[in-house]
Formats: structure tokens, C-alpha cells, sequence
């Protein structure tokens, strides 16, 4: 067993057939945090294109062999290094009550924050790219963009066609385009830098395109 691993107690589990399985070894923490530290400033000093879990491993003082039990792919951890530092941050907190564009703006704002935020523009870019590339590295985001932002704003648009201020054939996958299409496009293909009142304006774009009428 690694040095990175932390047996659970005892060695053997009962399950309900009374057979007796052998418990593998479960994550630490703090080498847990250490490699996805290592990794997001890999992805922001290096891309993804040169992203090396060689060097990851080093930094975080983690052997390559752990890393790989503990991730399908280099684009894996590449992607959750990303999404950690948006778990670390405190949720903006938004009101039920609140105006409807603060509400989704709220969704994306995260996300708008750590690309403005160092090099967080860089690491994005990169863990964007491992995610194209890596199917699995794809679910992962993909169940955290699902999570995160397509349900809490299919509930809110659901609300809002209700209401009457959206169109009662809104498109979920559309809004979402909406929203996140222009910060790939700025992250990705252009590589510029994501002004402070965008998601003010991707907001607005939204609505404007779901309007009734």
C-alpha cells in the first residue's frame, strides 16, 4: 500500500450475504488536495498540452502509480483540479425571491471569477481542452456543468415561463450556449480576457432570446 493511502478500519468488510471482502485503500485528504493543488498550477504554468503528471507527482510529493489509482487519466485529474478550486470558493448565495437575471448570473459567476482571478484563465483553458480530448475527463465536467448550472437554470426558467417572461418553448441547451458559449469562445479561441460585467450581458442575452413574443 502506498504511502498516499489510508487504510480503512480493518481489512475485511461483512456484506449482507455474510461474505467477508477485502476493503481497498481509501484517499488522504491532504494528498488529495496536494495533487489537485499540484495539477491546477500544472495546467497554469504549463497547458494542457504539456501537462505532466511527472511533475504533478513531484510537487505533491505523491508517487505517479497513486495518482493513476486514484484517476482514469492525466485529463481527469487535469478537470477535477479545476473544479476543486471552484468547490473551494464560498457559493455565491442568491435569494429565491431575488431578480431573475442575478439569479443566473449567480450560476455563472463562479466560473467568471476564476478565469479573472491569476492565472485561472490559463488553468481553465487547459482543463477545458483535457475535457474535449478525454472521454471520461468529459463526464466529469459534464455531470458538474449538469449539476451546477443546467438544472438550477432549468428550474428557474421553468419558473420564469410560468410567470410569463419567458417564452413557454424555451431551449435548455440554447440558454446554456448562450451563457457558455462566448467564455469558451474568449478562453479557447481568442485567449483574451473575460471582462467583470460579462455575466451581466450573457444574462441579458439569454432572456432577450427566450422573451415571449
Amino acid at each position: 500500500m502506498s504511502e498516499d493511502d489510508i487504510p480503512l478500519p480493518g481489512e475485511d468488510a461483512a456484506l449482507d450475504d455474510g461474505v467477508r471482502r477485502r476493503v481497498g485503500p481509501r484517499r488522504s485528504e491532504a494528498s488529495t488536495n496536494a495533487v489537485l493543488i499540484a495539477a491546477y498550477n500544472e495546467l497554469s504554468e504549463h497547458g494542457w498540452r504539456d501537462f505532466s503528471v511527472d511533475r504533478v507527482a513531484k510537487t505533491a510529493k505523491a508517487s505517479k502509480q497513486t495518482i493513476y489509482r486514484w484517476w482514469k487519466s492525466a485529463a481527469c485529474l487535469a478537470v477535477d483540479a479545476a473544479l476543486a478550486r471552484l468547490a473551494d470558493k464560498p457559493p455565491v448565495v442568491v435569494a429565491p425571491t431575488a431578480d431573475v437575471r442575478d439569479r443566473i448570473a449567480a450560476l455563472i459567476e463562479p466560473m467568471l471569477v476564476a478565469v479573472r482571478t491569476g492565472d485561472g484563465a490559463h488553468a481553465w483553458r487547459g482543463a477545458l481542452l483535457a475535457a474535449a480530448d478525454d472521454g471520461d475527463a468529459g463526464e466529469v465536467f459534464r455531470a458538474w456543468f449538469n449539476d451546477k448550472v443546467k438544472i438550477p437554470l432549468r428550474h428557474i426558467l421553468a419558473e420564469q415561463a410560468l410567470k410569463g417572461t419567458v417564452r413557454r418553448d424555451w431551449d435548455i441547451d440554447l440558454a446554456t450556449e448562450l451563457l457558455f458559449g462566448p467564455i469558451w469562445h474568449r478562453l479557447i479561441a481568442m485567449r483574451g480576457p473575460v471582462p467583470e460585467v460579462y455575466s451581466r450581458r450573457l444574462v441579458e442575452s439569454v432572456l432577450k432570446a427566450l422573451a415571449p413574443g
